[in-house]
């Protein structure tokens, strides 16, 4: 059977009674002449069968495992989570290869973030090309192995990719220094947020992030720490008075809190927020955040916060009953 015949078997495009779509064995592609559908194998085979892409990716795996003509692509499994020494290299290495644009540089200024600082916490601009996003995947995959890193995935011809956001990455350190994942700082708010995880989730041969924590400046003696839902605020505190801090975000509950002040002498505890979140957002995570530490007997405070120079009063403002969170 030639090839045009089994494109013709295959019945992708039913309604043509003649073979129209030619498949290239060499580059991995097809092309319908009738409908302009086209594309790479694994898309084919996904429409075939109509399944997803990550699950014809899984089919023909499992198929490439007994060919006699195996190739030699190694794939690790799916959403298998490197180690973080691993990561820490693979992610340095990553927003090495990127730069930081003017336009988020000087929205980092006005946060008061010095350039000394925003060198150090390694903050960098998604590019919005995507030949650049592919031809730097690639090149980082030659180094590197990027299966089970967060926010990396393989497109249909088998090549490495990440995905566009308008906005720019935000590292998200551990007590160690090791990069643990990477946020990502919107633009423009999106459901609400201004903040997601860089993230590859239900891509082909990709890796979920985690809802990772950032931790400074705590050990067992420490007895009061800031808490705030937002990474780049926390790496501003960090920067400026050098406070203990931990910062997160999308977290569902206390929990995560409780557990990294644990085994230390921690009893005033103080949520800063930016001034520009509403009521019910400020409702939702107090509610989210509070409702279980207020019967452990914390000294509990919510701060708002306008610019860096409000982390060098005496007080910040008081805005908020914490009565209300209980």
């Amino acid at each position: 059977m030639n090839i045009k015949q089994y494109a013709l078997s295959v019945g992708y495009n039913k309604n043509s009674k003649i073979p129209t779509m030619s498949l290239n064995i060499q580059n991995n592609k097809y092309c319908c002449c009738r409908c302009g559908a086209g594309g790479y194998s694994i898309g084919l085979y996904a429409k075939v069968r109509n399944i997803d892409n990550k699950k014809a990716y899984k089919e023909l795996l499992e198929r490439e495992c007994f060919s006699t003509e195996k190739s030699k692509i190694e794939i690790s499994p799916i959403n298998l989570l490197k180690d973080i020494e691993i990561r820490d290299a693979i992610y340095r290495k990553f927003l090495d290869m990127l730069k930081l644009d003017i336009c988020h540089k000087r929205y980092l200024n006005n946060l008061g973030f010095l350039n000394s600082s925003i060198e150090q916490c390694l903050f960098k601009s998604i590019p919005k090309s995507y030949i650049k996003r592919r031809l730097i995947a690639s090149k980082l995959s030659k180094i590197y192995n990027l299966s089970g890193i967060p926010g990396f995935y393989q497109e249909e011809d088998w090549s490495w990719c990440f995905c566009r956001v308008d906005g720019f990455f935000v590292p998200v350190f551990d007590t160690n220094g090791y990069i643990q994942g990477l946020s990502i700082h919107l633009n423009k708010s999106f459901n609400n947020t201004s903040d997601i995880w860089f993230s590859s989730n239900n891509k082909i041969n990709g890796t979920g992030a985690r809802n990772w924590v950032m931790k400074s400046n705590i050990d067992e003696n420490s007895n009061s720490v800031i808490l705030t839902d937002n990474l780049l605020l926390g790496h501003l505190i960090n920067e400026t008075i050098n406070y203990p801090v931990i910062a997160f975000q999308n977290i569902a509950n206390s929990y995560i809190i409780l557990k990294e002040i644990e085994n230390t002498e921690i009893n005033d505890i103080k949520f800063v927020y930016r001034a520009s979140k509403g009521a019910e957002t400020i409702d939702y995570i107090t509610n989210r955040i509070f409702k279980d530490l207020i019967p452990l007997g914390y000294k509990l405070d919510i701060k708002i916060f306008r610019n860096y120079k409000d982390f060098f009063e005496e007080d910040f403002n008081v805005n908020y009953a914490l009565t209300k969170a209980s």
